[in-house]
């Protein structure tokens, strides 16, 4: 697997023309991301971005990462319902693109969010994202790494459907839409959860 920073001259044209939402990586937004753009599993044309933390010593680390994040597969839709209900509740009735916008650009990073949730393993390839349980009280190892694989998912998963997002929640306030309809429909237009996916989130 090759990693180089994503180089979109495309992108790049459409920002120095003023225009808002340039489709693809230009500059990375931030430093500690790379964008894996080379082959995956043999599948051409996939890109990843990896979270690169500032510190990171293999002995007590990699084993960590590497635990939480083969559960993010199987918790887009959790991920997906918590950002989107997030969102929600943040942007309350407001009808600005902008807005909408603005916050879905920061939700990767809201730390305070990913930190009071965590990974369980229910079986075999079974995940679900839960509330912080107050017994048994993660390590403050686990809560980070736990954190790092959310936010990670969320980048590949969440920032790149920004559009469709907005898109529905534009659509659920002309049509007075419940928080539920919302985060139900939205999941369900961007097929990270299936039409009867629910949760506590």
């Amino acid at each position: 697997l090759k990693l180089s920073w994503a180089f979109d001259p495309v992108a790049c044209g459409a920002m120095s023309l003023g225009m808002r939402r340039p489709r693809g990586p230009c500059l990375p937004r931030q430093p500690r991301v790379l964008w894996a753009a080379a082959a995956l599993a043999g599948l051409r044309g996939i890109a990843a971005t990896i979270l690169m933390p500032e510190e990171f010593n293999v002995n007590t680390d990699f084993e960590e990462k590497e635990r939480w994040r083969k559960a993010q597969y199987h918790v887009r839709c959790d991920l997906c319902r918590l950002t989107v209900a997030h969102t929600f509740d943040e942007v309350g009735s407001t009808a600005n693109e902008d807005d909408i916008y603005d916050h879905i650009e920061r939700i990767c990073k809201v730390e305070a969010l990913y930190n009071s949730h965590e990974l369980l393993e229910k079986g075999p390839s079974n995940w679900e994202i839960i509330k912080a349980r107050e017994e048994p009280r993660r390590s403050d190892l686990t809560v980070r790494w736990q954190t790092h694989a959310m936010r990670e998912l969320c980048d590949n998963v969440i920032l790149p459907n920004d559009d469709e997002i907005k898109d529905y929640f534009l659509n659920g306030r002309r049509k007075k839409f419940s928080r539920e309809a919302v985060i139900s429909g939205t999941c369900s237009k961007i097929k990270l959860c299936s039409k009867t996916s629910k949760s506590e989130l």
